[in-house]
């Protein structure tokens, strides 16, 4: 009988104790670790080239269940290149990396190109993680690796002309 009562008594205290563990662990991680993943960033290549800028969009993509960095890379006129998509990702917490794989496609043709693979590293900024810096690893000849500053955008431009001044007033493209 004495058994069953300890029973009876550890399973509330465990419960309990559990939304205690639960309650501080959210309630440290929000005022330590604050983490902005969702957003607009732009990247900016930094070497010459006739492609220097990309700008996409992480969100947490309900339907796929992951963290997804879909978006564009244009022709530094701001014409639009290709666009890729988030295949797969991983966040990792302890080193503040987030790991992607994607598809692109070829604005011009609509066909995919390439699979690639893509790294954002995060930098503390007003007590948040934020987006840094970045490379990329994709099957495009000749650009099978490129690295690029990251940096928040309002929001996704809607023409080419909009863009190109976006590359040149906030992602630091020169002026051609």
């Amino acid at each position: 009988m004495r058994d069953y009562l300890f029973l009876l008594l550890g399973i509330p205290a465990g419960i309990v104790s559990n939304g205690i563990y639960q309650y501080l662990k959210i309630f440290t991680s929000r005022r330590i670790d604050r983490i902005k993943l969702e957003g607009v960033w732009g990247e900016h290549m930094g070497e010459s080239g006739e492609r220097q800028c990309s700008i996409g969009e992480i969100r947490y993509d309900l339907r796929r269940r992951m963290w997804a960095f879909d978006g564009t890379n244009y022709h530094n006129d701001g014409r639009p290149y290709c666009h890729w998509v988030t295949l797969t990702s991983y966040f990792d917490n302890e080193k503040r990396e987030f790991y992607y794989t994607f598809s692109n496609t070829l604005a011009e043709t609509g066909q995919t190109g390439y699979i690639g693979f893509g790294v954002l590293r995060f930098r503390r900024q007003d007590r948040k993680w934020v987006p840094d810096r970045g490379f990329f690893i994709s099957g495009t000849e000749g650009e099978s690796y490129r690295s690029h500053s990251v940096v928040p955008l309002e929001r996704i431009p809607d023409n080419p002309q909009e863009a190109h001044a976006v590359f040149v007033a906030q992602l630091g493209m020169p002026e051609n």
